[in-house]
């Protein structure tokens, strides 16, 4: 089912949600959807989700391990509360991460000398070889969500998206 999807504003328009376009079958009701960033996000996430569990299988695992694995194969030795910090979650939730990588033997946790309470993080060689798989298929993936953006494009919304998930300004 294909969803329509809002006109881009124009330069200059008001772009609040009050100047939100009205359902004129609901009266003077906004349509808070319409001009909503969030939604549009939340929409193409869904979508994304959809493409990437079809492209990599039932048997894949999630994608915030996905993403784990693979700043722990770009990183090797990171540790589990730098791990945390990445992803953004907590140290609990990082303990339950990684002992599910750790379970499915595609990491493992190393002692680090004169510290009792951290671990490195290393790809076994079964982690890296699920992580080159991962790679390949992400590739193909890729190309499926990005086939009606250029390039530029393509690069402009990775960069827009960067500019909204990593910003730490307080909300006025």
């Amino acid at each position: 089912m294909k969803t329509a999807h809002p006109v881009a504003a124009k330069p200059g328009a008001d772009n609040s949600l009050a100047a939100a376009q009205k359902n004129p079958a609901s009266g003077d009701v906004p349509d808070i959807l319409h001009d909503s960033l969030g939604y549009a996000i939340q929409r193409a996430k869904v979508r994304t989700y959809e493409m990437l569990f079809a492209a990599y299988g039932e048997d894949t695992i999630s994608p915030a391990r996905m993403t784990a694995l693979s700043i722990i194969g770009t990183q090797p030795g990171t540790n589990q509360s730098a791990l945390a910090e990445q992803l953004r979650i907590t140290r609990a939730s990082i303990v339950k991460v990684i002992d599910n990588l750790e379970a499915l033997e595609l990491v493992e946790r190393c002692s680090i000398p004169g510290d009792r309470r951290s671990y490195s993080l290393l790809l076994t060689e079964k982690g890296r070889q699920e992580l080159l798989s991962l790679y390949e298929k992400t590739r193909r993936y890729e190309v499926r969500i990005a086939q009606d953006l250029s390039p530029d494009e393509r690069a402009l919304l990775i960069s827009l998206l960067d500019r909204v998930a990593l910003s730490d300004k307080p909300s006025t």
